[in-house]
């Protein structure tokens, strides 16, 4: 006989299971308010704290379900939480999803939570945005912006305001208050030597970190998500599947797909990047390529940290890996590759859906491979 559904506004057994050293997570099915029941969960350091991190998102989701439609005397943070209850349901990147509850959490919560929805004037979120970005840089700004404009997009689609105010502030500039430091191919040959030198970069493992991101260009947190079954010496190849993050309450993970699902990408990379992953291989005692010096997983901020620090006293002050993907783009642009080719290696999201749903590109980079190989390994030319 099938089990009659969950009255609405309510949930069922909570359930709870130990996921690893210091992981739990706690779940149970809630019948919204729309007649769907879905499942809600929470992850934490305890069984019983995970379960009471549950328990309070039960009680909010049933407090806001409650609440019934928006209106404008409704509180700005009972918007914000409906909103990233949403997008904790959808197919957004963990990534994203994390971010974004960080900018709220920490840049808007205290700065607009306690108003009402008819608080939210241009005048108003402008304010806002203009503190959070002296306070905290452009880029939590840009973040406080897309939070801000997602709930009073909610407001809008509940008539609760007219027209989303955020759309009407002036572009969040995201430009360095200093120049972009661009790698050429001289002082990228004089970087490799210095750090063939230095102790503090041996000590950091900077050496071969660098030298691949020269050949793959990749982001960081690709690099550091890399594992050795990723990487097919037979074939010369290696899988960019996922990238390193780091969640609230869990720690490291590897997230099961790059910043975007399209550019997941297996590539071949140059023999010189190929050669250095062997050399690692020979000495390997862990999973990870590039691991922590515990053997674990390693942190990309702590990773671009020790990168400054090693460098700040030199010509390379305030390098970021990314640079390394501006100059492996400009290579195989210089070597005659075509914009295609150039992303497929990049693993740029920007492709047309003919390429990315038809057409068959699971090994990018034969011909990258073949330039990037005359370049020849940083300081070794």
């Amino acid at each position: 006989m099938a089990r009659p559904p969950l009255p609405i506004g309510t949930y069922g057994k909570i359930l709870t299971r130990k996921l690893g050293p210091g992981r739990f997570r706690s779940w149970a099915n809630y019948r919204d308010y729309d007649g769907v029941t879905r499942r809600v969960q929470r992850y934490a350091a305890t069984g019983p704290a995970s379960e009471k991190k549950l328990k309070e998102a039960l009680r909010d989701r049933s407090r806001y379900s409650l609440e019934g439609e928006i209106t404008g005397d409704t509180r700005v943070r009972v918007v914000a939480e409906m909103w990233l209850r949403d997008l904790d349901e959808s197919d957004r990147a963990l990534r994203t999803k994390v971010t974004y509850r960080d900018a709220w959490r920490r840049s808007l919560e205290s700065a607009v939570g306690e108003l009402r929805v008819s608080d939210l004037r241009v005048s108003t979120v402008d304010r806002a945005v203009r503190e959070i970005r002296e306070r905290r840089g452009s880029g939590s700004a840009h973040h406080a912006k897309v939070v801000l404009s997602g709930i009073a997009g909610l407001a809008v689609r509940h008539d609760a305001l007219e027209a989303n105010p955020v759309r009407e502030l002036s572009p969040t500039s995201r430009k360095s208050r200093t120049e972009k430091l661009i790698l050429t191919e001289a002082s990228v040959d004089r970087l490799a030597t210095f750090l063939a030198d230095s102790d503090d970069a041996k000590k950091y493992d900077l050496v071969d970190m660098v030298t691949a991101l020269a050949g793959l260009g990749c982001r960081i947190g690709e690099l550091l998500a890399l594992d050795w079954t990723r990487v097919d010496d037979v074939a010369c190849t290696l899988s960019i599947e996922g990238t390193v993050i780091r969640v609230p309450g869990e720690g490291l993970i590897v997230q099961p797909h790059t910043k975007s699902r399209a550019s997941m990408r297996t590539v071949r990379p140059p023999g010189w990047v190929l050669d250095a992953l062997r050399r690692r291989h020979e000495v390997s005692h862990g999973p990870w390529v590039f691991p922590s010096t515990a053997g674990t997983l390693r942190d990309p901020d702590n990773t671009r940290k020790q990168l400054r620090q090693v460098l700040a006293a030199t010509e390379w002050k305030g390098l970021h890996p990314h640079a390394f993907r501006h100059l492996v783009a400009t290579r195989l642009d210089g070597a005659g590759l075509s914009a295609r080719e150039i992303a497929d290696y990049l693993g740029h999201e920007k492709v047309s859906m003919t390429q990315d749903v038809y057409m068959s590109r699971r090994v990018a980079g034969a011909a990258a491979s073949v330039a990037l190989d005359g370049f020849g390994e940083p300081g070794k030319r």
